[in-house]
């Protein structure tokens, strides 16, 4: 008998935090919820329990717990609250409140001095709220209690956030890709791919998936931190064309031959792009701000004209660790965080 066991997916800060807002803009409407449904960036609604919601003072505050469903995640079960007042005005303003951070270097999504509420997140926010609140403004406070405390076992504080967590998210729903068992998900869409096609390209993450189908449509497959793994079943597969493609975070790790890209089996990124411009000849005092950079985002703000150069040599060393794992025709494609292509390298 083989007995299978159903991963279970999860809701990102982003969707909590959605969810919260629109729960709280409802109850100053005279309605108050157990739970509600959002709007996502990936087209489909998906329903959030809502466990508290409190009027005082023409302010309503409502409480969503984070679910991280089978990825181990230090958020999961945390507090997210959004506290919203309607207003005359025509826009929807989002804030960061208590445990929240704030951005202290550049290169992030969010500028530096800011909360650190990414921009999709932010418009899942908005997108909830005009739902419930047709005409007029709202202000909205997202805050997290316990965000300090949990954040000082995040990476937050590695990249240039501090005193809080982030609202993130680039889809609202968070996929096991990192479990084992998600190998078994990618074998499947390779052989679905696979029956109709001889390319395929592997995608670490959800933003850089997006950007690889808008070239590559019914072809792209979402592999999270399983490049190398994910790339030898293609082989396996008879795939005769594999590329690899997104965007640098994740892709720089594979010039350094990680190809398991969680940050547990190793982390070279800033070191990479640093020794690629020594390579490439770029002036010292970039070459200096890039080795003392926190993120790939923040590095790649400093490269300026240098940057294709430098990210050709990256994907050039991509291709020769890819052709260690076998024998095809591999290409990469490394993206900005604009879904611009930097990079384009062997067959694409």
């Amino acid at each position: 008998m083989i007995i299978e066991t159903l991963k279970r997916f999860g809701i990102t800060t982003g969707a909590a935090a959605s969810a919260a807002s629109k729960a709280a803009s409802l109850a100053l409407l005279g309605n108050k919820v157990s739970s509600v449904t959002i709007p996502t960036p990936l087209g489909i609604r998906i329903e959030i329990p809502v466990e508290e919601v409190n009027i005082m003072g023409g302010e309503a505050c409502a409480k969503v717990r984070k679910f991280s469903g089978d990825n181990p995640d230090i958020l999961n079960g945390v507090e997210i609250i959004s506290c919203v007042k309607l207003t005359n005005e025509t826009d929807i303003e989002v804030q960061g409140g208590e445990g929240i951070g704030v951005i202290t270097r550049p290169g992030l999504k969010v500028g530096v001095g800011k909360k650190a509420i990414n921009p999709i997140p932010l418009k899942m926010i908005k997108d909830a709220l005009r739902e419930v609140i047709k005409e007029g403004g709202a202000k909205v406070r997202i805050e997290v209690p316990k965000g300090v405390e949990l954040s000082k076992m995040t990476m937050n504080k590695d990249v240039g956030i501090v005193d809080g967590i982030s609202i993130l998210g680039t889809t609202g729903i968070e996929t096991p890709v990192s479990d084992e068992d998600y190998l078994d998900h990618i074998n499947c869409e390779l052989k679905v791919i696979r029956a109709n096609s001889d390319k395929v390209v592997i995608s670490p993450g959800n933003t850089g998936s997006l950007y690889s189908s808008r070239i590559y449509p019914n072809i792209v497959v979402k592999v999270g931190d399983r490049v190398g793994d994910s790339i030898s079943l293609a082989l396996k597969m008879g795939f005769r064309n594999v590329i690899c493609a997104g965007l640098p975070g994740k892709l720089v790790k594979l010039s350094v031959g990680i190809f398991n890209t969680h940050n547990k089996y190793g982390d070279a990124r800033i070191e990479a792009i640093t020794h690629a411009c020594v390579v490439k000849g770029v002036p010292m005092d970039i070459v200096n701000s890039v080795s003392k950079s926190l993120t790939v985002e923040e590095a790649t703000k400093y490269l300026g004209k240098y940057k294709v150069e430098v990210f050709d040599y990256i994907a050039e060393k991509i291709l020769e660790k890819m052709k260690r794992l076998g024998n095809a025709d591999f290409g990469v494609i490394i993206f900005n965080y604009n879904g611009e292509v930097i990079s384009r390298r062997g067959y694409t």
